[in-house]
């Protein structure tokens, strides 16, 4: 059995990290309010650029510019796979990447080359592991930061595509439904779904382009890649938020339910050592009274 000093400093240390799990929890809060309030504002923007882009996409010959190109045997697939930098978030990263390595085995065999590339630290060490290297991989990413990273991206998968090096891209991410909830999504953003994948049989009518046909597609279609990935980085950065608020939330709960255990373990070791005392001077005073009667 433990002692009532060991009981204590296991206490002590208990509380301490409490403090330090609900600082934690209360800074991811800010930064989600944060996250979140961005993440709803780009929202309602990034659909209607997705919606725009395949409406003009279904009108178009894909001869007209290269990223309308429609590969007739898709055997290069690159993953752009994102997670975090840090753990402490709950199963965020941990669901990720068991949902990845399943997809792998199932539905990824049809592939003959996949490629790679990480966002989060956590996602690129697991599969190095696994000999499995990336492309790239991009780490520190945050709010004030994640624009530009975004950009770099989509101008590397812009180029990869338009040389034909892969055949299809799709971003792996965490999307934000609640604090409580997110969702992974597998999302193809090229080859850009066009006429034909719709369940309306009707002729799309065509726009009147201003200043050209061609420079709206090349201004509209390589954007349409960077808003895309820029909209997944939110999303992964928001729900990794979210994912540690939450599981500090419940290390601060644990905390409290081990603290209260220990300190009722510590009250009745202390009243078993008093006992224990008061039982010793009892028979001490008992055989001091016995022994001056003889």
């Amino acid at each position: 059995m433990a002692s009532l000093r060991q009981i204590r400093s296991k206490i002590k240390s208990v509380k301490g990290t409490r403090r330090i799990m609900s600082a934690m929890k209360l800074i991811s809060a800010v930064k989600l309010r944060r996250a979140q309030e961005l993440l709803l504002s780009f929202r309602p923007y990034s659909d209607a650029f997705m919606e725009i882009t395949k409406n003009l996409a279904r009108r178009c010959d894909p001869e007209r510019h290269p990223l309308l190109r429609r590969p007739e045997q898709v055997k290069r697939l690159h993953i752009v796979f994102m997670t975090s930098d840090r753990g402490l978030c709950g199963s965020f990263n941990s669901n990720l990447i068991r949902k990845l390595e399943t997809y792998l085995v199932t539905d990824a065999k049809k592939y003959e080359e996949i490629k790679f590339t990480f966002r989060g630290r956590r996602g690129r060490d697991h599969f190095s592991r696994n000999k499995i290297t990336g492309v790239e991989s991009y780490t520190g990413i945050n709010e004030r930061n994640y624009k530009e990273t975004a950009e770099k991206v989509a101008s590397e998968l812009v180029s990869e595509y338009v040389r034909e090096e892969t055949d299809e891209i799709i971003l792996v991410y965490n999307y934000f439904r609640s604090a409580l909830t997110q969702v992974m999504v597998y999302e193809r953003i090229l080859p850009i779904e066009q006429w034909g994948e719709t369940k309306d049989d009707s002729t799309p009518i065509d726009y009147l382009y201003e200043p050209t046909r061609e420079a709206v597609l090349k201004k509209l279609l390589t954007n349409y890649v960077r808003v895309r990935v820029e909209r997944a980085i939110e999303e992964s950065l928001t729900s990794e938020h979210a994912s540690r608020m939450t599981a500090m939330e419940s290390a601060t709960s644990n905390a409290d339910d081990v603290i209260k255990k220990l300190t009722l373990l510590a009250n009745k070791t202390r009243q078993t050592m008093i006992t224990t005392e008061l039982m010793d001077i009892v028979n001490g005073t008992e055989s001091l009274r016995k022994g001056g009667a003889d």
